[in-house]
């Protein structure tokens, strides 16, 4: 059986980041990913769902939720936006109804700063300036100022961004700075070996390490960590709990989307421009409500017409009836390509689904007490339907509530660290409770919602993660 230091499981945030560092401290390092491998050069513009599936896997579970994921060598890191943000201090501070700290001691702003400077300089991001901002960005910031709201220049890891639109394709001009562009050359340079096109069933610990069992055979690593992203990760490990004695029953519990949650409106008539061009992500973003409501909200680009595939009925005026016929295409003529908007809003929400795995093993979902959520939601709308009618933008019923968050890509906590296994999945250095040299190092480590894009933070918290371990020797 092959043998290493370390094995990774997972090629995203939460695998090349510890890949690379613990390569360069001289382990022997090998990093399973369950996707191909493909070049800049082997990506495409396109929406088909043959290009998209390319370098995004959606999962979706027996009661039609879906999730999406990365699902090629850099993980998320292809398809994401671009938005790399700090976590503020009031997320750090976030308690649970009991009044428990979601986040252990040691964790603040301040200390995870220095790992935030190294994790943005790796990624080379950097605030946008205003003639980078995409025309969705600027009526975005209209539609604020008219609500007397405010904004600001997001921060993000693109370089002389072409303002394709095809962002979620994987950047064909290499102007989106990847784990393929950054932390993957890093751990290779080191001797680390990334095997595409290997998913791993299950773990078994032998001696002090773990045998890692795959679609290939298994190897051993005396270290293992998993870094399969927020839904695969709990789902690898429900799959090993006959393997790992006691582990916690917090494994797959806690399942939250960040709050993210989309709107889509129609500006006023004056307002018009190419909705699909530019930037997924179109380059600003809004702490206008972070202090007192937890929500931070931001804008999309590149939008394509399924985004009017919205839930249509007789109750819905102005809007047609239903979402197809002839007064549904004539309504789309009038508002698409040239006054569309889109934007999302991140906060401070509790989840209201568990990750559980089926009788296959294959990811699956569980509905969670929704009260908390709702009530978010409640005041989300709340806010955004005051922005709307200041600054004239009808918004289009689309996501049903008992859908909304489902389909998110911010998929966090279901196997969060905590101060005790009483509380959760993983130490405060990553380590699972009760299984030695077993580590969960990606987004389902974070206890709570971030309230900004997670992408940082996950870095961030692989960069603390990999100097614990190589400080442990």
């Amino acid at each position: 059986m092959e043998t290493y230091d370390v094995v990774i499981i997972g090629s995203g945030y939460g695998g090349s980041v510890p890949a690379a560092r613990l390569a360069e401290a001289g382990m022997k390092v090998l990093v399973l990913e369950r996707g191909p491998r493909l070049t800049t050069s082997q990506l495409v513009q396109s929406d088909h769902p043959k290009e998209i599936t390319k370098v995004i896997d959606v999962v979706v579970t027996r009661s039609n939720l879906a999730y999406r994921t990365g699902t090629m060598v850099g993980g998320a890191s292809i398809p994401m936006d671009g938005a790399h943000f700090r976590m503020p201090q009031k997320s750090f501070e976030a308690r649970d109804e009991a009044g428990r700290p979601y986040w252990p001691s040691g964790f603040s702003r301040a200390a995870m700063d220095p790992f935030y400077d190294t994790a943005e300089t790796m990624l080379k991001v950097r605030q946008m300036a205003w003639d980078e901002i995409p025309k969705a960005g600027g009526l975005f910031a209209r539609m604020l100022d008219a609500a007397g709201a405010s904004c600001e220049r997001a921060r993000l890891n693109y370089t002389d961004c072409r303002q394709c639109g095809f962002c979620t394709t994987g950047c064909v001009f290499d102007k989106k700075m990847t784990l393929l562009h950054t932390y993957i050359p890093l751990a290779e340079a080191h001797g680390a070996e990334f095997r595409p096109n290997v998913a791993v069933d299950h773990l078994e610990p032998q001696g002090t390490g773990y045998r890692v069992v795959h679609s290939a055979g298994e190897v051993f690593g005396q270290r293992v960590i998993v870094g399969c992203g927020g839904v695969h990760t709990p789902a690898l490990l429900l799959r090993s709990g006959r393997y790992l004695p006691n582990l916690s029953a917090h494994v797959g519990e806690h399942f939250n989307n960040n709050g993210e949650h989309t709107f889509v409106g129609v500006t006023p008539p004056e307002e018009r421009y190419a909705c699909f061009k530019g930037m997924d992500n179109a380059g600003l973003m809004s702490f206008n409500w972070f202090d007192s409501d937890g929500i931070t909200l931001h804008p999309g680009g590149g939008l394509e017409p399924t985004v009017l595939a919205a839930r249509l009925s007789g109750d819905t005026a102005p809007w047609p009836k239903r979402a197809w016929g002839m007064e549904y295409k004539r309504f789309v003529e009038t508002v698409y390509p040239s006054r569309l908007i889109a934007f999302s809003v991140l906060g401070l929400a509790p989840g209201n689904q568990a990750i559980t795995i089926d009788q296959q093993g294959k990811v699956d979902t569980a509905p969670r007490d929704g009260r908390a959520w709702n009530a978010y939601l409640d005041r989300v709308d709340a806010i955004i339907a005051d922005v709307a009618d200041k600054s004239g933008v009808a918004l289009i019923p689309t996501v049903p509530r008992e859908l909304t968050g489902t389909t998110s890509a911010h998929l966090l906590s279901a196997c969060r660290m905590a101060e005790s296994a009483r509380d959760g999945v993983v130490d405060p250095n990553g380590q699972v409770f009760g299984h030695e040299n077993l580590y969960v190092c990606d987004a389902s480590s974070l206890p709570f919602a971030l309230g900004v894009n997670p992408a940082l933070t996950i870095t961030a918290v692989a960069e603390r993660a990999a100097a614990g371990i190589i400080a442990r020797g």
